[in-house]
């Protein structure tokens, strides 16, 4: 069984014997078949009518074995031309997901650097509260003017990423974007 996938996702058309498999068992048995009345014709004692007949009915069987083989052979042939249309139909989809999970990629790893952006501006705005300063309110009100930015960003981001279907992202937007609110009025003056 394949990784990943279950027997429940398997139907009765998939659980039979494949073409590949039959046609290939076939030509087995002729083989098979071939090899069994070659060694019995040359283990056979030429020495009377009845030995030497049956040995003549054996050798026309075995002459009509390669027929039987080349019908195997092309039911073979077939069955793996039926494979390969099989695989390439499979593929096909296959190639549409890579391009749309190559863009996923591409538009959540945009939407992860604007959120680490954002993480990077809310430490400088966390370093810039624990600095000490004469001008207390100029750092405050510089510390507002950065976290009111910081937060019309996550606003943006939460919006972008939860219309782009990235609800996580969106998610924990949102939860910076209260955090930077909370923490904004903290340093509105009394």
């Amino acid at each position: 069984m394949l990784p990943g996938l279950d027997c429940g996702d398997m139907t009765k058309a998939d659980k039979a014997v494949p073409e590949l498999v039959r046609a290939a068992e076939a030509l087995e048995e002729e083989l098979v078949r071939l090899e069994v009345l070659s060694r019995a014709i040359q283990k056979l004692r030429l020495d009377s009518e009845k030995s030497i007949a049956k040995a003549a009915k054996e050798l026309n069987e075995a002459l009509a074995v390669p027929e039987r083989l080349a019908a195997g052979l092309q039911g073979l042939a077939a069955a793996m031309q039926q494979m390969q249309q099989r695989q390439q139909a499979a593929l096909e989809p296959l190639a549409a997901s890579a391009s749309e999970i190559q863009q996923r990629m591409a538009r959540l790893g945009e939407h992860m650097q604007a959120f680490a952006a954002l993480g990077k501006a809310a430490a400088e705005v966390t370093a810039l509260l624990q600095a000490e300063t004469d001008d207390q309110a100029t750092q405050f009100e510089r510390a507002r003017a950065e976290l009111s930015q910081i937060g019309d960003g996550a606003r943006t981001l939460f919006e972008a990423s939860r219309a782009d279907g990235f609800p996580d992202v969106a998610r924990d937007a949102e939860a910076l974007k209260q955090r930077v609110v909370a923490l904004r009025r903290k340093l509105e003056p009394n």
